[in-house]
C-alpha cells in the first residue's frame, strides 16, 4: 500500500491512552482534538472508561471500524503482541511513539525485528518505532498524529526528519516565521516506512511544492537516490545531514579510502539526485519559503532594484559569488526607465530608484525587468523611509507577484511595527521577505543552483562494448575462491586490460631470471617492483625501483628484494619505465548498499599532499566524468597554463568512465587505486595499480 492511509486517515486508534495530562497517550488526543482532526479518535485503555470525554475501549480489536492509523504508546514489550491486533483489526498503518528498541540495542533490537517480520507477513505498515508521527494540514484531514506541540498553518512545505528533535526544530522555525507547512513526519528507527518512501510520497502531492529531508543515516542508500532522483525533477529537495565530522569506522587500505570522509557518500547522493544541500538549518529554512511561494527561474540571470546602494552592494557580492549574474538590462528597459525613473536614479544592474522613489517608479521598474528577456529573477532591496508610499509600493510589489511567471525575492529593512501593514502586504502577496540582503541573495542563489539542475540533459553512463567481462569475472572469482584480500599485480594489470584501461607494458616475474628475461622482452629501462599480498604501499616500504637501465643494475636490485622481503615471499613485476607526463589519481571505494565512490585528483605523492580531489557515484555519465576534472582546483595544470600544453582530457574522461563501469560489473571490488596515471599530450596510461577484493 502507499502511504495515503497514514497521511489521511478516517479513524484514529491511541493504544496507551491516558487522562494523565503529562504523558504521550494524552497529548495525542489533545494534539488530534485542537488541531480540528476531521476524523473520529477512539483511545484504548485496558480500564475502559472515559478519556478526555470519549468511550475508552478495551483492546484494538473493541473499537469500531474502520480505524487506519493506531498510535501505539505501551512498553516496548508489549508492543509486538498489539501490533499484531493490529494487523487483525484491519488497522492500516502503526505509528509506534514507544522507544526502547534498536537504537538501545540487544533485548530492543530483537522487538524491533519482530515488527518487521509482522509487518511483512500481514501487511501492516509500522512508522517508528522510537518516533513522533506525522502531521497532515489538508482541510479535509487536518492529522495531528503527534506529540509534539508546533501547531502550523497550511502551506506548501513538507517536512520528514530521522531525528524528531532536528524536524522539531525546523517546523517550529517555519512557523515562527509566519509561513505554513503541508506535512510532517519524523519516523525515529524508521524499521519499515522509510524516508524515501515519504519523499515519494510527498513528490505526488500536488500541494507539496518544497520538500525539506533531514537525515542521520541511510540504511538504503541506493533506494533513496533512486527516489529523489525521480521527485526532483519535478518539486525541489533541500536536503541536510548532520554528523559530518565523526570518524569513518572502518579503516582503509588505499588512498583513495583514505581520503574518502564520513558524509562524502551523503553529499554525493544528495549532488547526484540533485538535492539542494544545506549545513545551516535556518538558511533551508528560509530557501523552502522562497520555493514555495515563487517559481524555480529559468535561468541564473537576477535583475536588482534598491532604493538604497550598500545593502544592494551586499546582496550583490552574494548573489555573483553563489553562481548567479547580473547582466546589463536590454536597450529596450534601459529606455523605458529612463523614462519613467527619476532623471538621478542609475539605470544599470542593480537598477537604484533611489531612497524618493514611489510606487510608480517600483511599478515601472519591476514591469521592465518582467519584460526584459534578458532576466530570470527579481531581487528587490526596500528600505522604508517615512517621506514615501511604502504601502502603495508594497501593493505594487504583490500585484507585480501575483502576475509574474519570473521569481520575485524581497529584502524588506525596515522596524517591523510602524511598517507592519507594508511588511503584511508584500508577504500576503506571496513575495517572500527578509529581514537581511544576503539571505535574501543566498535564497535565490539556491533557487538558481535547482534552476541549473534542472537544465541539465539526460544523460546516461557510457557502456563500452570492448570489454572482457567474462574474463574479469573469473579473475575476481578466482582471487575471492583464494580468501585473497587484494589482487596480485598480474592480476591487477589484467583487469585493466579487460576493461580497456591503457596500461604499461608489464610482465610478472617469480624469481630474478624471469626479472631479466622480462626486461629484454619489454626493454629497458624498466620498473622493479614487489609483489605481495602484505605490502600495501610499495613505494613507501621500499618495494619500488625506478629507471633501472640495464641487466646487471636489474640483477642487483632484484636480489636485493628479494633478500629484503624474503618474509613476505614476494613475486616481482617488471614494467617499463615511463617519464613523461602529468601524475593523476583514479580511484574507488565500496559504499554498501550504495555501489562505489569514484575518485580523481593529481596522482603520485601529490593526492595525499594537496588532497584536491574530487568523487562521484557510480555509474558515471561522461558529463560526470568530465566534472571530475574539471572542478579541481589544481585543474589548470591538466588544461594548460601558463605556456603549458594540455594533456589529454577525452582520455582520461574515458579512464574514469571505464573504471566505471568495471566497479558496476565487479561489486566485489573494495577498493581500488590507479595511481599514477601519466596523463600525456595524447592518450593517458597506468603505470601502478592496486586492487582489493
Amino acid at each position: 500500500m502507499g502511504l495515503d492511509a497514514l497521511f489521511s486517515p478516517r479513524a484514529v486508534a491511541v493504544v496507551g491512552a491516558s487522562n494523565r495530562e503529562l504523558t504521550i497517550g494524552y497529548r495525542i488526543i489533545e494534539n488530534l482534538h485542537e488541531f480540528g482532526y476531521r476524523g473520529p479518535v477512539y483511545p484504548v485503555n485496558p480500564k475502559g472508561g472515559e478519556i478526555r470525554g470519549l468511550t475508552a475501549y478495551p483492546s484494538i480489536l473493541d473499537t469500531p471500524d474502520p480505524v487506519d492509523v493506531a498510535h501505539v504508546v505501551i512498553r516496548n514489550k508489549y508492543v509486538p503482541a498489539c501490533v499484531e491486533d493490529c494487523a487483525k483489526k484491519g488497522v492500516q498503518a502503526v505509528i509506534i511513539n514507544t522507544a526502547g528498541f534498536r537504537e538501545i540495542g540487544g533485548e530492543g533490537a530483537a522487538l524491533e525485528d519482530q515488527l518487521v517480520e509482522i509487518a511483512k507477513r500481514t501487511g501492516i505498515r509500522v512508522f517508528g518505532p522510537n518516533c513522533q508521527g506525522i502531521i497532515n494540514t489538508d482541510e479535509k484531514v487536518r492529522a495531528y498524529c503527534n506529540f509534539t506541540f508546533t501547531r502550523p498553518a497550511s502551506g506548501n512545505i513538507s517536512i520528514v526528519a530521522q531525528s524528531g528533535g532536528v524536524g522539531e526544530v525546523i517546523h517550529q522555525r517555519i512557523a515562527e516565521l509566519n509561513v505554513g507547512v503541508r506535512q510532517y513526519a519524523s519516523n525515529g528507527n524508521a524499521c519499515d516506512v522509510s524516508i524515501p518512501e515519504i519523499i515519494q510520497h510527498y513528490g505526488d502531492d500536488e500541494q507539496t511544492k518544497v520538500i525539506v529531508v533531514h537525515i542521520e543515516s541511510l540504511p538504503d542508500p541506493r533506494a533513496f537516490l533512486e527516489a529523489a532522483t525521480e521527485v526532483t525533477r519535478r518539486k525541489p529537495i533541500l536536503g541536510m545531514k548532520v554528523g559530518r565530522t565523526a570518524e569513518g569506522a572502518q579503516a582503509v587500505s588505499s588512498h583513495t579510502g583514505g581520503l574518502v570522509k564520513q558524509d562524502t557518500a551523503i553529499e554525493l547522493i544528495f549532488e547526484k539526485a540533485g538535492i539542494v544541500s544545506f549545513r545551516n538549518i535556518e538558511e533551508m529554512c528560509q530557501a523552502a519559503i522562497g520555493f514555495a511561494s515563487q517559481p524555480v527561474p529559468a535561468g541564473n540571470r537576477v535583475g536588482m532594484i534598491a532604493n538604497t546602494g550598500g545593502p544592494a552592494i551586499i546582496a550583490t557580492d552574494e548573489l555573483v559569488e553563489g553562481g548567479m549574474v547580473m547582466p546589463p538590462l536590454s536597450r529596450q528597459t534601459e529606455t523605458t526607465l529612463r523614462e519613467k525613473l527619476y532623471p538621478e536614479a542609475s539605470i544599470n544592474n542593480p537598477i537604484d530608484v533611489l531612497a524618493t522613489a514611489g510606487p510608480e517608479h517600483f511599478a515601472a521598474a519591476i514591469n521592465a525587468l518582467l519584460d526584459d528577456d534578458g532576466i530570470d529573477a527579481i531581487f528587490l532591496n526596500f528600505v522604508t523611509p517615512f517621506f514615501v508610499d511604502t504601502l502603495g509600493i508594497a501593493h505594487e510589489i504583490a500585484g507585480a507577484n501575483s502576475r509574474s511567471r519570473k521569481p520575485i525575492v524581497a529584502t524588506v529593512m525596515t522596524e517591523k511595527t510602524g511598517w507592519a501593514e507594508t511588511l503584511k502586504v508584500i508577504r500576503d502577496g506571496g513575495v517572500p521577505t527578509y529581514d537581511m540582503p544576503e539571505t535574501g541573495a543566498k535564497v535565490l542563489t539556491t533557487m538558481g543552483q535547482y534552476a541549473a539542475f534542472l537544465k541539465r540533459p539526460a544523460e546516461h553512463p557510457v557502456s563500452y562494448s570492448d570489454v572482457d567481462a567474462e574474463r574479469a569475472r573469473s579473475i575476481i572469482n578466482v582471487a575471492s575462491d583464494a580468501n585473497q584480500s587484494c589482487l596480485s599485480a598480474q592480476e591487477d594489470y589484467e583487469l585493466l586490460t579487460c576493461y580497456g584501461i591503457p596500461v604499461a607494458r608489464y610482465a610478472s616475474a617469480g624469481d630474478v631470471a624471469e626479472c631479466l628475461a622480462a626486461a629484454d622482452e619489454i626493454g629497458y629501462p624498466v620498473v622493479l617492483k614487489v609483489d605481495a599480498e602484505s605490502i600495501v604501499h610499495k613505494t613507501e616500504s621500499g618495494g619500488v625501483v625506478l629507471d633501472i637501465r640495464d641487466r646487471e643494475s636489474l640483477r642487483e636490485h632484484a636480489e636485493a628484494l628479494a633478500g629484503r622481503f624474503a618474509a613476505a615471499a614476494p613475486r616481482f613485476l617488471v614494467q617499463q619505465q615511463l617519464s613523461e607526463g602529468r601524475e593523476v589519481i583514479v580511484g574507488a571505494k565500496e559504499v554498501p548498499g550504495l555501489g562505489h565512490v569514484v575518485m580523481f585528483g593529481l596522482g603520485g605523492i601529490y593526492v595525499e599532499v594537496l588532497q584536491d580531489v574530487s568523487f562521484k557515484i557510480t555509474p558515471l555519465t561522461q558529463r560526470e566524468a568530465r566534472e571530475m576534472i574539471e572542478s579541481l582546483q589544481t585543474a589548470p595544470l591538466l588544461t594548460g597554463v601558463r605556456g603549458q600544453t594540455g594533456v589529454d582530457l577525452a582520455a582520461l574522461t574515458e579512464i574514469i568512465q571505464r573504471v566505471s563501469q568495471m566497479l558496476v560489473d565487479n561489486p566485489e571490488i573494495r577498493e581500488l587505486d590507479l595511481n599514477p596515471i601519466f596523463a600525456l599530450q595524447q592518450g593517458a596510461t597506468a603505470v601502478d595499480v592496486r586492487v582489493l577484493i
